[in-house]
Parts: structure tokens; C-alpha cells; sequence
């Protein structure tokens, strides 16, 4: 009797349940479902034919049951009731991406709002205020959204204190390439 799902040889796939662990468990699914053999079907590249005799029912899962099946192991009961309907392995991998895809434009976009209004009291280390710009920018990365070294340094220079001293020293940074 063979299952829908994987072999119990292959690691698990971490479930997932939102936009958090999206990234990772893309990664892990695409690997999990490379080692089962069936990539090519859920991404839709890989054309199964039916054997001889078999009805060819459009939308069923008759041709790749193992890897709709992994898929679904791999969601939670919240996301598996919202997809449902999705009976292919490629329908059910690319409504799944489509949803947190559109996740991540919100969530790339609150991250971007708030590295621009981070600012730096002079409380802490210049060092852990960078650090935390840096750590934003690492999500942002994450969501394969890279930003610019330079929009990095204008973020951290707009984080300063708006302080005499400080006017003048980003005042000075922004006038010295003039003379260079």
C-alpha cells in the first residue's frame, strides 16, 4: 500500500502557518519535495502521463497525489480549510505562494516604515542602533527585498539626533563629497 505523503527516510518540513516562517518553509518544501521526486509536478514543469486506459479527469490530483499530498502535510489545519478547493499539486503550490507573496508586500512595507522612523535617543551605543537597522535590513533580505547600502546610510544619518552638533556633523557628511 503506498501513501500520498513522503517517505518516512526524508527530514520533515516545518509546517507552515504564516507569513513568518514563509521564507524557510518554502526553502524546505521545494528540497522535501526535490528528494521525493516530485518538484517538477508541484511547480508544474514535469507533465505526468496517465497509463493507458486511465480517464483523464481534469482537476484531480490522479496524476501527482504524492506531491499534493506532501504539500499538504506541510500546512496548517487554518491554511489546508482556505485552499482547500486547490486539487493539483501546482494549484495548491501556487495559491499558497500567491498568499503570502501578498503578505510580504505588507510586511516589507512595515518594516521600511519603521526603519525610516527608528531614531537613536543617544541613550545606547551608536553600535546597537545600527545594529537593529542592520537587523531590519536582514528581514527585508529574508523577503527578498534588498536595500541599497547607500539608502541604508541615508536611513541611519536620518536616525540621528537633531541635535546642533549632529545637524552639523550630517550637514558636513552631505557637503564633503562636493569637494572630493
Amino acid at each position: 500500500m503506498s501513501s500520498n505523503t513522503a517517505s518516512t527516510d526524508t527530514p520533515t518540513c516545518p509546517t507552515l502557518i504564516n507569513p513568518s516562517n514563509f521564507q524557510i518553509w518554502k526553502l524546505q518544501i521545494m528540497v522535501k519535495l526535490w528528494r521525493e521526486k516530485v518538484l517538477g509536478m508541484a511547480l508544474g514543469t514535469v507533465k505526468i502521463l496517465d497509463p493507458p486506459g486511465c480517464p483523464d479527469i481534469p482537476g484531480t490530483t490522479t496524476t501527482v497525489p504524492r506531491a499534493h499530498g506532501i504539500i499538504q502535510d506541510s500546512i496548517s489545519n487554518a491554511l489546508l480549510l482556505k485552499t482547500e478547493m486547490h486539487t493539483t499539486a501546482k494549484d495548491l503550490f501556487n495559491a499558497l505562494l500567491s498568499i503570502h507573496q501578498a503578505s510580504n508586500l505588507t510586511s516589507t512595507f512595515y518594516i521600511f516604515q519603521q526603519s525610516f522612523n527608528s531614531t537613536w535617543s543617544g541613550g545606547s551605543a551608536i553600535s546597537e542602533h545600527i545594529t537593529s537597522l542592520w537587523t531590519l535590513e536582514a528581514h527585508l533580505a529574508g523577503m527578498n527585498f534588498m536595500v541599497d547600502t547607500r539608502l541604508l546610510a541615508f536611513v541611519l544619518l536620518n536616525s540621528l539626533p537633531k541635535t546642533l552638533e549632529w545637524n552639523m556633523f550630517t550637514s558636513s557628511l552631505y557637503i564633503f563629497p562636493l569637494f572630493c
